[in-house]
């Protein structure tokens, strides 16, 4: 009986311990598979934010951006890439964005948007994608609300006189085919953005004084001329 219970008690041992060793071999599975799961849910989030921001990036650079939120914005994603490469060093992943970060260094200044509304519309979305990484890089103090503030108004205007200078030179644009009454028309809407602007009068003057010259041109200003019967008129009115 002694031996019988013995084994009895060996058998339950050996139960439980196979019991223990699936349980974490179950354990150690299920992490693993967890933590390659959260692990690529982690790089493709950080593709599709740094990919947005190289784009953006891109596009401000070719807007005329001040230099100081472009390196802002450099810094930003710089972070990213380096969790990419320590998540997945030699992903397909991390060649893309070093190959879209070559591109996006290699951008400089452009007016190609200015006569083309699709190229101008990308500019615009990416100004407005800027203005909320801003805001978000604002919540979470990596920039101080006084600068954020600054970086704000400064692509407020970018988005005005990109706009503006968009309708400066579809008029060039037009006149060369002597169609004066659209340039007029582009001439007219530009100011009236610029009046509405809400920014320095100073910054605007420039472009005002140009488009109003211009404007001038193409509708020289009606002059007053005296004539018999308004004279006589006046006469009778007095």
């Amino acid at each position: 009986m002694d031996s019988m219970l013995i084994e009895n008690i060996a058998y339950i041992i050996a139960i439980v311990c196979v019991g223990v060793l699936a349980i974490s071999l179950n354990y150690f599975i299920t992490n693993k598979e967890q933590d390659t799961s959260d692990r690529q849910e982690r790089l493709t989030w950080l593709n599709e934010q740094a990919t947005r921001t190289l784009e953006a990036m891109k596009a401000l650079k070719e807007a005329g951006c001040k230099p100081e939120i472009i390196e802002k914005l450099n810094q930003h994603v710089t972070l990213q890439i380096e969790e990419i490469s320590t998540l997945a060093p030699d992903s397909d992943i991390m060649t893309q964005i070093n190959q879209k970060k070559e591109v996006t260094d290699s951008t400089f200044a452009s007016t190609s948007h200015l006569n083309n509304d699709r190229e101008l519309k990308r500019i615009q979305i990416y100004i407005s994608y800027t203005e909320r990484l801003v805001k978000q890089m604002v919540r979470t103090r990596s920039v101080s609300t006084k600068l954020g503030k600054s970086y704000m108004s400064e692509l407020y205007w970018l988005n005005i006189r990109n706009v503006v200078d968009a309708h400066r030179s579809q008029a060039e644009r037009v006149l060369d085919h002597s169609d004066n009454l659209t340039a007029l028309s582009h001439l007219k809407h530009a100011k009236a953005i610029l009046f509405r602007a809400q920014v320095a009068h100073s910054l605007k003057q420039e472009r005002l004084d140009d488009i109003q010259v211009k404007i001038n041109k193409l509708e020289p200003q009606k002059t007053f001329t005296h004539t018999t019967d308004e004279d006589d008129e006046l006469d009778n009115f007095y």
